[in-house]
């Protein structure tokens, strides 16, 4: 079985820190709006929310060292496929976007990661567990 780490722990881990960053989110959009703050104290609440980011980080990270060889292998193939296909998406986009099509943000780049992970832990799980 490829998931033999200690899938509980990640996801404990990975959830309090989801939690905190949706919190810390919330916290600052509404210290925001309610201070009205400018300059430094407005860059400071709008990047609390990174607090929680860092958490999930972490997270990510223990999980991996926590993993067998096979599931690291496993998570290697998917980052690999989620780099390059990310690389692919985000440059073919920005060759285009002078013709019409709209901005990219810098918030889309993680989504697209995301799915392109998820896509390359379901092909690699799939050639490790036949």
């Amino acid at each position: 079985m490829a998931l033999q780490w200690n899938t509980k722990k990640y996801v404990v881990e990975l959830g309090g820190a989801m939690l905190v960053y949706a919190v810390l989110l919330i916290a600052s959009n509404l210290l925001e709006r309610r201070l009205q703050p400018e300059g430094v104290l407005l860059i400071a609440l709008n990047l609390m929310p990174i607090l929680g980011v860092l958490a999930a980080a972490w997270a990510i990270v223990r999980a991996f060292f926590r993993m067998d060889e096979l599931q690291r292998r496993i998570q290697f193939e998917a980052l690999v496929l989620a780099f390059a296909g990310t690389a692919v998406v985000t440059l073919s986009w920005g060759f285009v976007e002078d013709m019409g099509v709209p901005h990219l943000r810098a918030f889309m780049v993680w989504p697209i990661m995301a799915m392109l992970w998820i896509a390359g832990l379901v092909i690699a799980t799939g050639r490790y567990n036949r």
